[in-house]
């Protein structure tokens, strides 16, 4: 199954940029293409994404921010091998820093794999079939929650997330610039929905 990079993005030139680096580092046994989608009316990352996904019918997909700064040779066919070495896990991701625990506190010279609660989605390779079972990531939220809802439904269906630990990007966490009033309107939603 061929991988198509999604890369939502305010900068245009950024995630282009990104979007090279990250193909030529990916190393992967299977085809690969990059989609940056231009979030140029500042819908937020759930609208963006989607946009990308919609554009990659039939293929996994890779959701990647622009604000790596380092991509680690071979990264895309670890998350690829990640992925498909258990068939309940429908979402690999990489080690780097983010807010999702354990994966976002570690760095680099790590190995295997573990089943993790959650991952967030800065870098993660979604698996189709999971994709085409669950659809595409919920825009009540404009970019905050919507990666950690998704992975509560995910379980909820069965699927699991895999820590893909030998893979290291260096990611500037937080780097894409956001506006904080999203922060807060996506956590009251969630909030919500977790105290219903």
């Amino acid at each position: 199954m061929s991988i198509a990079i999604v890369i939502p993005t305010l900068d245009l030139a950024r995630g282009q940029d990104t979007g090279k680096l990250a193909q030529v580092t990916a190393g992967c046994s299977v085809p690969v293409r990059v989609i940056v989608v231009h979030d140029e009316h500042r819908q937020g990352f759930t609208k963006t994404v989607n946009e990308g996904i919609r554009q990659a019918p039939g293929e996994d997909v890779c959701l990647l921010n622009d604000d790596i700064l380092r991509f680690q040779l071979g990264w895309l066919e670890i998350l690829r091998r990640a992925l498909y070495s258990n068939s309940r896990f429908g979402i690999a991701g990489p080690s780097g820093l983010s807010a999702s625990h354990p994966a976002g506190k570690a760095g680099p010279g790590l190995f295997g794999v573990e089943e993790v609660k959650q991952l967030s989605f800065w870098c993660v390779l979604l698996r189709r079939k999971m994709l085409d079972e669950l659809g595409l990531l919920d825009e009540a939220f404009t970019h905050y929650c919507s990666d950690t809802w998704y992975c509560e439904v995910m379980r909820e269906k069965r699927w699991a997330c895999v820590w893909a630990r030998s893979a290291y990007l260096e990611h500037r966490h937080h780097g894409s610039g956001i506006p904080g009033k999203w922060k807060q309107h996506d956590r009251e939603i969630y909030f919500k929905r977790k105290n219903k």
